[in-house]
């Protein structure tokens, strides 16, 4: 835990049309926190592309200020590299109006034994590309991690328009991106924490801005 002084409700980072890389060491709350934000923030509907358990319901409402936000964010998971393309695939021929797409560890499954270099990277590609268009056709954010950084998911980064990182550093989790640097959150004593209370915290500290929604979002069991 460390010590500071920050304004009272916490700033995070604006998920903006395209595709989002986020960095992390740990990106599982980092992530979950971001989805849950923009998901209340718009008012609409997410949908989740999951690869090796990243999804977590549990999180997601451990998280969340609204006890509802299940309501809002449709996770479907892949545990094969051909399964994982064609949920991605099938995606696009939906008719689907989604706030925000969410493929974490976008480049797991392709790196299964079953798959040859060249088989593997090719089918990532496509992937990529689908979840690119995607991003161009509902004009919505697509937020990507990666299982690693190596050969293999070097495209995952170059096709990506925005690039997010959140690190720790002495004052707490920090996030930063192309043209912005933000800490998160001082709880209410002036210490930080980077624990699932505290992502829960961060959330439940910007009620008020869900509360100015575009559209009705549950709070606490109130419309």
């Amino acid at each position: 835990m460390h010590r500071f002084d920050k304004p009272a409700i916490p700033e995070l980072p604006d998920l903006e049309p395209g595709i989002t890389l986020l960095k992390a060491d740990d990106p599982i709350t980092p992530l979950h926190s971001l989805v849950v934000d923009h998901v209340l923030i718009d008012g609409g509907n997410g949908y989740w592309v999951d690869s090796h358990g990243h999804g977590r319901t549990d999180t997601l409402t451990d998280v969340s200020p609204s006890d509802r936000i299940l309501d809002r964010i449709e996770v479907a998971r892949g545990f094969t590299p051909q399964q994982h393309h064609e949920l991605v695939a099938t995606l696009s021929k939906r008719r689907i109006d989604p706030s925000l797409i969410v493929a974490p560890a976008v480049d797991g499954q392709y790196r299964d034994d079953s798959l040859r270099s060249g088989e593997a990277t090719n089918l990532l590609l496509r992937t990529l590309a689908r979840l690119a268009r995607l991003a161009r056709d509902h004009e919505c954010p697509v937020l990507v991690t990666r299982a690693r950084d190596d050969a293999l998911s070097e495209p995952v980064s170059e096709i990506a328009s925005h690039t997010v990182s959140c690190r720790s550093t002495p004052l707490g989790p920090r996030f930063e991106g192309e043209d912005f640097e933000t800490l998160v959150y001082p709880q209410e004593d002036g210490w930080v924490q980077t624990t699932l209370a505290f992502w829960a915290e961060v959330l439940r500290a910007r009620e008020p801005l869900y509360a100015d929604a575009p559209t009705e979002v549950q709070i606490h069991g109130a419309h």
